[in-house]
């Protein structure tokens, strides 16, 4: 009886323990990631999210105005997504330099495939608005909203000063509505402001309005729950003065509680839908700092994090998956490139950052792909957006069918990467990567299932044999480390890593397919090349040990460096000459 009575006990205070865990940690990142991350490197050392494909939406110039938004504006930060009547959107900050100065506007874009984006426009004329965490509402009447804060000078912009809100109506035809004022009508530079919404005439746009007004959630976003006013959660006004509740995303987990995750990984719960919270704590194993977190549900019913996993760095980004919105493993690379900062500027932190997704209140659900889409900025200059396959998977056991389903890809606008035909040899596809990017490159990956063995065949063509570089190389999966490395550089050669010296292995000519195979050994630390079914380099070392080889790389330029923030701008920033590659018919035999 004592017995029993013991184990029941012990039971108890077990479930307690249990729960106690549970609240004072809402949000649990299992796994040995974390312990293994190297910010040494600009991917951390962690093997990406198979399939991610990383796709650059907006690039910045002030060379060439004309290539970007004709204005040549340098800092592009503050992103957000929508969906809507089949497009994707996604919006964003642009200012001339520096961050919440005078001048800028709010820019958006959309695609109809993820892949091309139109030409950037403005969401607001500026002048007229200033940025918010959030930018899209779909109310329930069917009606698409897109908000800013209302300009009320030009002064420096600090979070406290953004209160009154313009809206307007994103029209079923992709046009846009005219501007009203969301909030009290008020004076806007010496001019009027515009009307307040409960002058228009569409009874339906009015109660959008309304129902925005009325979503705490929604304007619970803005930092500090500055939108609310008194309606917002009480925790703001707590007398932690560590606890600075911003740039908040939500989502509502399995047992349909509402999460809401800040910076620097502060989590609170609402089961009231944002009624009332509980006290906001930072989960010790949900590592970030001020790059944002986003949370959401997936296709699949699973639930995904993004954010960058440091108290300072902001990169790289990264995703973990759980299945009920409270645990989360299997932390995974979503974007691990990182250019150069080409240009300086107040407030610009180098790294992806500020990623968010398609929201809850942003979605009309006529994009029908199941990926998981991310729009984020990187150095603050760039706009880029992540499709990550769902499920969302960690590793690979087999490989996909087809010759490039499930690649990773990077590709930056003036780098694509894309599928074309390629008439020799046969009339197959081929793996297209066109660099005319002075600073950034193009990157097609391919993950592996974990092996220690691989011997690996394909088919290439480079359309020059000068000026341009094709990086080939072989990873482990954890770590960053570079077995096998060979390339095509810019004077017809081909050369290779035999151990710490490069050799030269062969000559190639442009517009020729070359057929290579590599054949690699982790554990007896051996690689050899074959080239058109020659031998160009036998029983060569790796130029790194590894226990698995993971990953096969082609790379348009010199693997990513992490560097520092720019403290001068660039002055040359044009499209170069292309440097062409076609890739094809990719054998792989673990």
């Amino acid at each position: 009886m004592k017995s029993s009575f013991h184990l029941i006990s012990v039971f108890l205070l077990g479930f307690v323990a249990v729960a106690a865990t549970s609240q004072d940690q809402p949000i649990r990142i299992d796994g040995p990631e974390q312990g293994r991350l190297d910010l040494s490197l600009p991917d951390g050392g962690l093997p990406p999210a198979v399939g991610v494909r990383n796709v650059e939406v907006f690039r910045a110039t002030r060379t060439a105005p004309g290539l970007a938004d004709g204005k040549g504006w340098t800092y592009n930060h503050h992103v957000d997504m929508a969906c809507w009547k089949g497009r994707l959107y996604v919006s964003w900050t642009s200012g001339e330099k520096d961050e919440d100065t005078w001048p800028w506007h709010e820019l958006y874009s959309t695609s109809v495939d993820g892949e091309h984006w139109s030409a950037p426009a403005e969401l607001f004329p500026q002048g007229v608005s200033t940025p918010l965490r959030m930018h899209f509402f779909l109310a329930t009447n069917g009606r698409m909203l897109a908000i800013a804060g209302l300009r009320l000078g030009l002064t420096k912009l600090s979070e406290t000063l953004k209160g009154p809100l313009v809206v307007r109506e994103i029209l079923a035809n992709h046009t846009l509505g005219p501007v009203f004022t969301l909030s009290a009508p008020l004076t806007l530079s010496g001019q009027d402001a515009p009307p307040l919404f409960g002058n228009s005439t569409d009874k339906g746009f009015v109660d959008a309005c309304a129902q925005l007004l009325n979503h705490r959630p929604f304007l619970e976003q803005q930092d500090f729950g500055n939108l609310l006013g008194d309606r917002r959660m009480k925790w703001h006004e707590s007398d932690d003065k560590n606890m600075q509740l911003k740039a908040m995303s939500f989502f509502h987990r399995k047992d349909g509680a509402l999460v809401g995750i800040g910076k620097k990984g502060w989590v609170t719960i609402s089961r009231d839908e944002g009624n009332t919270w509980s006290r906001p704590v930072r989960p010790p194993s949900l590592v970030t700092g001020n790059g944002k977190v986003w949370g959401q549900r997936t296709s699949d019913g699973r639930f995904a994090l993004l954010y960058e996993p440091d108290k300072e760095k902001r990169y790289p980004l990264v995703v973990v998956t759980g299945y009920d919105g409270v645990t989360f493993r299997e932390m995974r690379v979503v974007h691990g490139e990182l250019p150069i900062q080409r240009y300086e500027g107040a407030n610009k932190n180098v790294g992806p950052q500020y990623a968010r997704g398609v929201s809850e209140w942003s979605n009309d659900g006529s994009w029908k792909d199941t990926g998981l889409w991310v729009a984020y900025s990187v150095n603050k200059e760039d706009i880029w957006v992540s499709r990550i396959p769902v499920p969302v998977q960690g590793g690979r056991t087999k490989l996909a069918a087809g010759d490039f389903a499930g690649w990773n890809i990077y590709s930056p606008q003036w780098a694509p990467v894309s599928v074309v035909e390629a008439t020799k040899p046969g009339k197959t596809e081929a793996l297209q990567l066109e660099d005319r990017d002075p600073y950034d490159h193009a990157v097609a990956a391919l993950i592996l299932p974990n092996s220690k063995k691989v011997s690996i065949s394909f088919r290439l063509l480079a359309k020059q044999a000068t000026g341009g570089l094709m990086e080939i190389e072989l990873l482990s999966d954890f770590g960053g480390a570079r077995p096998v490395r060979l390339s095509l550089g810019d004077d017809g050669k081909i050369n290779a890593v035999d151990g710490t010296n490069a050799v030269e292995c062969a000559s190639y000519a442009a517009n020729q397919w070359m057929t290579f195979q590599i054949d690699a050994d982790a554990a007896s630390g051996r690689f050899t090349i074959t080239l058109d079914g020659k031998p160009v380099l036998r029983e060569a070392a790796l130029a790194q040990s590894a226990a698995r080889l993971n990953r096969l790389v082609f790379r348009t330029g010199h693997r990513s460096l992490v560097r520092h923030p720019a403290k001068t701008s660039v002055t040359n920033d044009i499209p170069t000459a292309p440097a062409v590659y076609l890739i094809g018919q990719v054998r792989v035999d673990p």
